[in-house]
Formats: C-alpha cells, structure tokens, sequence
C-alpha cells in the first residue's frame, strides 16, 4: 500500500496547518510586517495557532543558523523578545543552547497544546482503525480527518510522512483483517468454485463472473426464466449462509462495486487473500440483487402482457360495435313487435312469434352475449388468452423466491401458494378447495363461469392468470415482499431497529429540533400556521393579485398569475456585451481549462481504490466524460498515435475511473469552487434549491426504463434524470429513475445524498410533487417545501384552532388538523424521521411503509396530518407574498433553461439514452450533470472577468442587472466535430483567455 498518496499541495497544506518546519522557513517573511505580526502573535485564545505558528517558527528560524542575536538585526531581536516575554541578552547563543527547546515548551503550555508522544499516537491509531474499518475512506480524507482531530484536541502536528505512514498502515491492517474475515466465511470447495468465476472456460469468451454480474436485458418471458436461473446459480456458491454480520456492509458493498466494474483479469490477479475475499462479498451480495432484478423482469413482462391484453381489448370493442349495434337495433325491433301485440286486447303473442322468422332474433341475442360487457369488465378476457404466456414463466417464479405476505396480501399468498400446487395435476379445481376472496367481481365470472359449465368447478387457466395479476399489484403495493431484498423486499425491515431507535432517539431528535413530547413541537408550528392565515387575511385588502369568488356553492381563493418582469435596457446591455465579448471555446477545452483551475479530475480513483496514477490520466478521463455527456460515443474521442487517447486506453479509464463515487466527488469540488466565486453571491445563498426530471427516450430494452405515452410516445419506454439545482445555478445532485415514476418520491432522496459543500433549506418543485405526505416529510426532516402550484385556489386549506377568526378566510378553513393523530403516533413519527436521517431508508421507500398500497397507516396518517399543517401556513403565505412565488418561478425557470443547455450537450445519437445497464446509465448521466457544471463554472469565471473590463473601461454595471445573468449560455462553446484535448498556450497554466472586444464582435456581425 503506498505511503505517500499526498499531493504536492496537499503537502504544503499540511505544512501551513504544523507550522514545523514550513512555517519556521518563512519566518523571516513574517517577521518584514511587524504590525500585523505582533496583533495576531498577541491574539488571545487556545485556537490561534496563528500566533504560536509565528512565534515558534520565527525560534526555529533564528536557531536554524544565527548563533548570536549580534547577527540579527536588531529590530528583529527586539521584536521575537518582546513576544516571549524575555529581555534581548536572553537570546544570546540561542542557537546551540538549551532556551529555545524551553522556549518551545513554554509556547505549547500557553497555547494549550500537547506533544505528539505514544498515548496520542496510540489514541490516533486506535480512532484511525475504527473508521478504517466500518468505512472505505480514501486515504488523503481518512489524513484530512486526522489532522483535524488532532488540531481540534490540540495535540501538535506530526511530520507529514509520520501521518502518511500512520494512515497507510492502518489501512492496510484494517484492510488485511477485512480480507481474512471475508476468505474464512466459505467452505474449501465453496472456495474453490469461487476462484473457479475469473477464469475463462475453454471455448468460451468471457469467464463466469462476467455473465453472472450482467443485468437482465431480455425483457421477455424466456428473460424471466432466465432472470431466475442466473439468481439460483449465484445462490449455489452458498452467500446467502455465510454470517458476515460483523463486517460493515459499506466495506462489502465495496469489494462488490470492484468485484462488478473491474475485468476479470483485474480481479485474477489480486493477491493474497484479497481476490478470495472480493469473489466471497460478490457471492454474498449478488443473489439480493439478482433476485430484485428477476422480480423486475417479471414486473415489466407482466406489464407489458396487460397493457397488449388492454390495448387489444379496446380494438376488439371498437372492431365489434358495428356488430352489436345492428343485434342491438334488430332486438329493439322484435321487442317493440312482442310489446306493442301485448298492448292490443285481441293481439296473440303466440300467433305472432310463430308467424316470424325468430332465427335472426335468437342469433342477434347470441351476438349480444358474445360480444357485450358487465360494467366492471375490463381486459380479464384478453389477459386470460395470454395463459400460455403467463405460464412460462410463473411457475419458475414461485419456484425460485420466497414471497412474503403482510395482511392485507395474505390472501394473495395464499392463491399463489394454491397456483404451485397445480404442476401435474389432472382433476378440477373446485370452488371450496380454491382462495378467491382476492378475485373482482369480473375475475369471479371468468373463474367460475354459469352454465353450460358444471357449477363450482375452476377454469384453471382463468385461475392462474388472475393470481399473477395480483401478484404484480401487491409487489408494487408491497403488500407481498421476498425478505432481504433492496427493491422488492420488506421496507419496515430499514427503518431503526427497537434498541437501535432508543440509543439514537435523543441525537436525531436534537439534530432535527424536534421534541421528544409532540406538544412542544406542535405549539411551534401550530403558531405559524395562525401568523400565516392572519398575514394573509391582514394584507388581502392590498393584495390585487388574490380575490376570493363564490364558485359551485363555494368560496375559492383566485390567484392572478405573476407579471413577467420588465427587461431594463441596462440589462439587455449587459447581456449583449457578454455575448459579444465572451470567447469562442471547445468543449474538451473548456473541460481541461476548468480542471487547471479546481483539480476536480484528480478526483477519479481507481475503482480498487488505489491512489497510484498513471501518466496524463486526467487527460484520458476529460476525453471520457466528454464522450459521456455528448452521447457521440469514443470514436470521435480517439486520436491514433496517442497513447492517452488511444481506443483500448480510453475503454479502460470509462470502466475503472468513472462511477457514482467519483463524479460524486468531482462535482462537489466544482461546486464548492464556484459558490466562493464573487459574482455567484449575486446569484443566491445556496439556501434554495429546484428538483425536475429531464426525460430521455431509451430505445434499448433495460430494466431501467418505462412506458409512459405522454413523454415517449406509444409503445416506447423511457428514464427520467430527476436533478437538482441550487438558486446559484450550480447542480446538487441526480438520481435515476426509471421511466417516469411520481417524482415527488424522490426529491427528499436527492436532498440527503447530495455530497456538495451547500445545504439548501428550502426545495421548490413543479405541482406533482405537492402531496400531503411529501410536505409532512420535508417538515419533519427540517426543509421546507415550496412547490410552484398550478391551481392554488382549489387547494385545501386547514386550520388548527376551531375558534380562530380568521374574517374571509373562515369559509375555506373550515376542515381541522387532527392534532390527536399526530400526538398518539408521535414516537413512530420521530422513529421514521430518524430512519431517513440516518440513512436506513431512503424517502422513496419509506413512503410505502407509509402508504402500502396507497392506504396510510396510522403513522402515514400522522404524517399527513403534518404535511397539512405545513402545506397549509406555505399556502397561505404563497398566496400573500408574491417575492415567494417569483423566487419559486424565477428558480424553475433556472432549471428549464439548464435542461435545454443539456439537451444541448447530450445530442449524440438523437439525444436517447442507449445505455443497456443502470450503472452505465448512472454514470452517463452523472457525467453529464459534470460537464453542466464545468459549463456553468467556466462562465461564471469569464462573466466576471467581462464585468470587471467593462467597469475598468468606465462601464457601469448594475448589482440589479447582475443578480439576473444567467450562466446557461451556450452560443459561445462548441459541441461538435471530432474533439481535440489539447490547451491553447495562453491558459496553460491557469491564465484566462483574452476576451473579445466590443470592436471585434461588431465586425464580426
């Protein structure tokens, strides 16, 4: 394991924290301005190592080579003895007597700080092997946490290569420890078999390991068959029996992302127990995933075959109403005739009957049958045609995975358990012996159809149709779940266990500020929902944009839309003179020039987590990330004769330095560079924040996309890139999410996994993520939500107090907070909270704890209840104070325009998203948002080197008119071509490009 992972800044860095030795180098410098050397050496306060950093460094500096302060100049001897508190003859032979050892010793007892001897050592160590252990912490941040522990107990900095020896060995003990634990948990022939995955059979291309970690593809009945049977080959190298409990999952869950990403060669040839310990986490976590994927598989083949059996039964009624019109008209005929010979006195029925052709009449009747429909009917008959479907694949699926029923998906169960029993059996399916308490009114007559068929017997095909129906609904609804898996396995299994929820209770409930007794709490917000009805009914009188209208018998609230904002001449200036003077850029070296200014390439690590480099990698991950978020593919990338963009060198970096982790990292440096910039402050505090979906056609069948007719068209399938933007045009985060799933899942997921250095509070959204249960959970976890609504008047809202006057507003308020619901529910509520902040569960999971099956339990209730609350005092403040709805609007328009500048840059390949796997598509996509950011930092960047010009020239620019550029453009940057990665000469070295001049952009045009 390398022992000098630090960079040549990081270095200096580390330096200026010690003060021992680079600071006792520049000494001398320090020393040239006396006055503001002497007011931060005499600062008081344990935490100025500042002063102590001068004045032990100014000791070490006279005892480096001055033997006898007669050399020094005078005013330098007064100086450092004046700090020291000691007359100037004290400093005689200072540097070969004992003094400035006591000097030394003396600065520390003042300051307060401690020697680096063997009980902080051994105390370091011990807290270096706890982290090393439940985490995968890089090395350069497991170094950054160290100094920052030993800075914050005041314990003095260690040479450099002291501490990079210290991390490197506790990590290799804690990785060696890891590795061990991993290798002894399988049997000698399960070892065996396991080393037997990275080797290539004879006459085939690719080893096990490589087809067992694949994805399912083939969207098909035989692909869930196939599904299963690559599930039950992962299980036969016998994970799902090793205990591993004593291993974080977070150290597994790494050695399965190498074991996942890296060639099978790579994997081969680890050493030592490592390669043994890698295949042993991939055995043990892979069937999970495996069978989450296979249930997947079965989920969009079952949703196909109902949407076809859907779709033909619509075409089949709208292909036979001609028929049953003309049985119709010819039944109204002959019943009118029967009808009008009974009215008349002498008129005989019989005679009648017998004297017309009744044949015409008994086959319209069967028509009638045939093709007319009881009201609850839907597609049971068409679904019922697909038997021979259905049954390819359900048996397999009972077979192979252990399903799980709650109560309310028992009696599913039950009929599923009932379906497996059916394999070879010959005699009928009686009615006594069958569940069918699950089966619609429409399924009951299809099972169990009336004469000519013997009463009580089954239609076996009907039968085992209707339960694979049900079965799909109650996975989606989580009513019926297999236990331990991520996707389709039991969600109240994440949240905190019991004696886990005690021993957190009162730290999450500190960190959220929320009460441990929900009267407290409530008071609090309860109060601001009376102070935001009464600002709304104290201001509605001056308020032109509200009025209040009896509509349909009652009153509603009419908000009159938000006028555009006037664009003042200053401003359509500004923006012309930046479009004129900015200059004309590649992609690639827009790429290039922003990591010569923030190293954020230097971020992408080996997927082993090596910190080796090898030579100009940044280049080759620029040219990767580039190919990635233009969609255009590597070929246009490669460049032959050049090793760093060479075709096989390229492949290799995309599959061992680009994922989830490392464009995570890279983006936050981005952010955290751009949000000190001068000019973003105009922009925002980074207290706001949007979260919308961009859509992308995905023409190849994945499990990770969906149909939705709206945004892909009929019969095509599609996946939303759910972003997330600050209010300083910096993007948060993105989530993938396959085809277009209720977005509002999962805008809490993206706020708590966002790695930036910003911490929005407030999250504005379109209106379809404006739920009750949403609100209450942005509440509790301390956000608030500010969706944009589009009909604000019909919403309802609430009140807490039934005795509040609140004038006008009293007809709408009318419906009451159940306080009670939220009081007695109240621990679950903090429990759910805590499991969310913790990390248990994420928000788009949680919900169908809440909410299986779209019924609330009491908890979801509670919840609910919240989010009234919440939504309600928002609501009224919306409607009051128009600065918050065009903050909200101004803030969604931000985001409009970034998903045009990245329609912009994904335009390869007609914009689609052709990834067949998550993780590529994952990756593809967190590229992109990458590459927005370096758009919008590169901007920023030369935004202000143009505004800077234009007021050295004698402009004047306006902090209004700045507050509305937008850093979105993209007129200037080339997209296209074939793609060069080399800098121009005049920002090699992080020099900025000369801007265009007002003279040159008119000649231009």
């Amino acid at each position: 394991m390398p022992t000098n992972f630090l960079t040549e800044d990081q270095r200096k860095r580390y330096g200026r924290f010690t003060g021992i030795p680079d600071e006792g180098q520049l000494a001398g410098s320090f020393l040239l301005d006396q006055t503001a050397r002497r007011r931060a050496a005499t600062a008081k306060g344990p935490r100025n190592r500042l002063g102590w950093a001068i004045q032990l460094g100014t000791l070490r500096y006279l005892g480096t080579f001055l033997d006898d302060p007669a050399d020094v100049p005078a005013v330098v001897v007064d100086y450092v003895a004046e700090q020291l508190g000691l007359p100037p003859a004290a400093l005689a032979g200072y540097g070969t007597a004992e003094h400035r050892w006591d000097h030394q010793e003396q600065i520390r007892e003042a300051y307060g700080y401690r020697k680096f001897d063997f009980d902080q050592w051994f105390s370091l160590a011990r807290w270096m092997y706890q982290r090393a252990w439940i985490g995968s912490e890089r090395p350069t941040l497991l170094f950054d946490l160290a100094t920052k522990r030993l800075l914050d107990h005041q314990v003095l900095l260690p040479g450099v290569t002291t501490l990079e020896r210290l991390v490197s060995g506790i990590r290799e003990r804690a990785e060696k420890r890891l590795w061990a634990t991993l290798a002894a948990a399988p049997t000698a022939p399960q070892a065996q078999r396991l080393q037997q995955l990275v080797v290539v059979p004879g006459g085939r291309r690719i080893s096990e390991l490589d087809r067992l970690r694949r994805s399912p593809r083939d969207i098909s009945p035989r692909g869930v068959v196939k599904a299963l049977e690559r599930y039950d080959a992962l299980k036969t190298f016998g994970g799902p029996t090793w205990d591993l409990s004593a291993i974080p999952p977070g150290r597994i869950q790494a050695l399965v992302r190498f074991a996942r990403a890296a060639r099978a060669q790579a994997v081969a040839e680890l050493g030592g127990h490592r390669r043994l310990a890698t295949l042993v986490a991939f055995a043990a976590v892979m069937p999970q995933v495996a069978a989450d994927e296979a249930i997947e598989v079965f989920d969009l083949v079952m949703g196909d075959v109902i949407r076809d059996s859907a779709t033909k039964m619509t075409k089949k009624r709208l292909r036979s109403l001609k028929d049953l019109d003309a049985a119709a008209l010819l039944l109204r005929q002959a019943w009118l005739a029967v009808t009008t010979t009974a009215a008349d006195p002498e008129g005989d029925i019989r005679a009648m009957l017998a004297a017309m052709d009744v044949a015409p009449v008994h086959a319209a009747a069967d028509i009638v049958k045939e093709l007319a429909q009881e009201p609850d009917d839907g597609f049971e008959q068409m679904l019922e045609a697909r038997y021979n479907t259905i049954a390819k694949f359900l048996p397999d699926l009972l077979r192979h995975l252990d399903f799980h029923a709650g109560p309310d998906g028992q009696d599913v169960l039950d009929a599923v358990t009932f379906v497996t029993s059916l394999k070879g059996r010959r005699r009928p399916i009686q009615s006594g012996e069958a569940p069918t308490t699950f089966l619609s009114a429409a399924w009951l007559r299809r099972v169990f159809p009336p004469k000519p068929a013997p009463v009580g017997i089954a239609d076996k095909r009907a039968y085992v149709v209707a339960p694979a129906e049900a079965l799909r609904t109650s996975l989606h609804r989580h009513e019926i779940y297999v236990p331990g898996l991520r996707r389709w396995g039991d969600p109240n299994a994440r949240l905190l266990s019991d004696d886990t929820w005690m021993a957190a209770r009162p730290r999450v409930c500190e960190e959220l500020d929320l009460a441990t007794d929900a009267d407290a709490t409530l008071a609090g917000w309860v109060d601001r929902l009376d102070r935001s009805h009464r600002e709304l009914v104290d201001g509605l009188a001056a308020n032109p944009a509200v009025r209040i209208e009896r509509q349909d018998g009652r009153d509603r609230i009419i908000l009159t839309g938000l006028d555009r904002l006037e664009v003042p001449p200053s401003l359509d200036e500004l923006n012309r003179q930046v479009d004129a003077r900015l200059p004309s850029v590649d992609l690639p070296e827009m790429v290039l020039e922003v990591n010569s200014w923030v190293p954020y390439l230097a971020e992408f690590t080996h997927v082993s987590e090596a910190e080796s480099r090898m030579d100009d990698l940044e280049l080759s991950v620029a040219a990767v990330l580039t190919a990635e978020a233009t969609n255009v593919g590597m070929e246009p990338i490669v460049h032959d004769g050049i090793a760093v963009l060479s075709r096989d060198r390229l492949f290799w970096v995309e599959q061992n330095y680009i994922r989830s982790q490392t464009l995570s990292r890279a983006n936050a440096r981005l952010v955290a560079f751009h949000t000190l910039l001068p000019l973003v402050q105009a922009w925002g505090g980074g207290e706001l924040a949007s979260a919308d979906g961009l859509r992308f056609l995905t023409p190849v069948r994945t499990l990770n996309s969906g149909p939705n007719p709206k945004y892909f068209g009929t019969r095509r399938h599609g996946a939303t890139f759910y972003n997330f933007l600050s209010d300083q045009f910096s993007g948060l985060h993105g989530i993938l999410i396959p085809g277009t799933q209720r977005d509002s899942f999962y805008i809490l997921d993206g706020l708590l996994e966002q790695e930036t250095a910003l911490r929005p509070v407030e999250v504005t959204s379109d209106t379809h993520g404006a739920s009750e249960m949403t609100f209450g959970l942005f509440r509790l976890l301390g956000y608030q939500f500010s969706p944009r609504l589009a009909d604000a008047g019909s919403a309802t809202l609430y009140r807490a107090d039934p005795g509040a006057d609140y004038g006008p507003l009293n007809p709408l308020t009318r419906d009451r907070i159940n306080l009670g619901q939220i009081a007695a529910n109240w621990d679950d509520v903090l429990r759910v909270a805590g499991s969310l902040h913790s990390g248990t569960i994420k928000a788009s999971e949680v919900l169908r704890v809440l909410a299986p099956g779209g019924k609330p339990t009491p908890t979801g209730k509670a919840i609910m209840e919240i989010g009234r609350l919440d939504r309600s005092a928002y609501l009224s403040t919306y409607f009051a104070d128009e600065l918050l709805r065009r903050r909200v609007n101004t803030q969604l328009n931000r985001q409009e325009s970034r998903h045009n500048l990245a329609r912009k840059i994904f335009h390869g390949q007609k914009g689609e998203l052709r990834q067949s796997y998550r993780e590529g598509q994952e990756d593809q996509l967190g590229a992109l948002g990458l590459i927005l950011n370096i758009v919008v930092l590169w901007n920023t960047v030369y935004f202000q080197q143009i505004i800077d010009e234009m007021r050295a020239e004698g402009t004047h620019v306006r902090n209004e008119d700045i507050a509305r550029l937008s850093p979105l453009k993209f007129a200037h940057i080339n997209f296209h071509g074939r793609y060069s990665f080399a800098l121009p000469a005049e920002v090699v070295g992080g020099q900025l490009r000369s801007t265009r001049k007002p003279a040159d952009a008119t000649a231009s045009d």
